[in-house]
């Protein structure tokens, strides 16, 4: 396994990062029913051959992954590993809350400290909650006590943004969701660079785009990885793109099965920086191009549309329906549609009000798309 400096500390982290948002189900349409005895050979398997960074969040698999989290580390295993895990900022509406959520994940973890600390998700109304609930001066109380090792944010919005939550407070790291496609989202490469030159150690995110990058892969883009002259697996040619950056600290994968987690320590176990050349990245470039090319919606996820007055989840909704479409990841997102949003909140559920429509500055037909991505998407 290779290691990297984790940011302005004498911290080593594996370069590749166990997350714990994807283990394999028992009933695949119920994120509670994890699947505990493959999913404890998986993070054991993990740790056993050098991944010393596992991460998790409150409400993953429904608010089960960090209990199930916390057994599995038991024999030993904790102590082998930084342990990282979010607070579930949305849920916080007083200056207490925020002792409350936090007490709870120890108990969850069945540990006295977290190593990292995150924010989690933090985006333009989360960033407001941080303030008024006074979330930073927490942190600096659980800094002194001991009880977090290192404060980090995890972020979803515009980079304008994330640049000032960088310059608000001493954080150690960030979390910023990246990959090849999407290079230039949210904090994208240039929030990269401007969190390493302030001295924040940075682990990614997203850098399969929740798998959609390694498979169903079309034949335009196999090809144009088989012209990089390596043999690699698209997931292969994926990670590089992300590990070829020294400015990262920690690649996030959210493994499913042991073969995942096996595949991904082999790859991790090599060294990636700075390690493509100028050819490669012209096909980077195309096969990027490529699934750009294949969007649906002109969405760029700004959240203007919303509220909707029928409570309809729109951007993401969208979101689901460009990834169908562009990564040919059609199970996926009907599988998302299903999980994750109720029946009463679903596109078909619009009153065509267009209240969303008006404020849309791309001008996308909104009533009309949500009728489209519905009938993809709930079929």
């Amino acid at each position: 396994m290779i290691y990297r400096t984790f940011g302005k500390t004498n911290i080593k982290l594996s370069q590749l990062g166990f997350g714990a948002m994807r283990f394999p189900l028992v009933d695949e349409y119920d994120p509670k029913t994890i699947n505990e005895s493959e999913a404890t050979r998986m993070i054991h398997n993990a740790i056993d051959n050098g991944v010393n960074y596992v991460d998790n969040a409150y409400p993953y698999h429904r608010e089960t992954s960090e209990s199930f989290v916390g057994r599995a580390l038991k024999g030993g295993y904790r102590e082998k590993i930084y342990l990282a895990t979010k607070m579930p900022v949305w849920l916080v509406k007083s200056k207490e809350d925020s002792q409350k959520y936090f007490d709870e994940q120890l108990k969850r973890l069945q540990t006295d400290t977290i190593d990292m600390y995150l924010l989690h998700a933090l985006n333009k109304n989360f960033w407001k909650t941080v303030q008024d609930c006074d979330m930073l001066n927490f942190l600096d109380k659980m800094l002194t006590a001991g009880k977090i090792r290192f404060a980090g944010f995890s972020f979803h919005d515009e980079l304008p943004l994330f640049k000032e939550i960088v310059d608000a407070y001493p954080w150690t790291f960030c979390l910023i969701h990246l990959n090849y496609v999407d290079d230039h989202y949210q904090a994208g490469l240039e929030g990269l660079e401007y969190a390493h030159k302030k001295g924040l150690a940075v682990v990614v995110m997203e850098p399969l785009r929740g798998g959609k990058l390694a498979s169903n892969v079309p034949d335009e883009v196999s090809n144009i990885i088989k012209q990089a002259g390596r043999v690699q697996t698209p997931a292969e040619f994926a990670l590089r793109w992300v590990l070829n950056r020294p400015e990262v600290s920690c690649v996030l994968s959210g493994m499913s099965s042991l073969e995942q987690v096996k595949e991904n320590i082999r790859f991790a176990s090599d060294e990636h920086v700075n390690t493509l050349t100028h050819e490669e990245f012209q096909l980077y470039t195309r096969a990027k191009e490529f699934y750009r090319s294949k969007t649906k919606v002109n969405c760029t996820q700004c959240g203007y549309c919303m509220p909707c007055p029928q409570k309809i989840p729109i951007s993401f909704i969208l979101e689901l329906y460009n990834d169908a479409c562009m990564y040919d990841a059609h199970a996926d997102s009907r599988w998302m549609y299903k999980v994750f949003i109720k029946p009463e909140f679903r596109a078909d559920q619009c009153t065509q009000c267009k209240e969303c429509e008006e404020k849309c500055p791309q001008k996308i037909p909104i009533a009309e798309v949500l009728e489209q991505a519905h009938d993809s998407l709930a079929s």
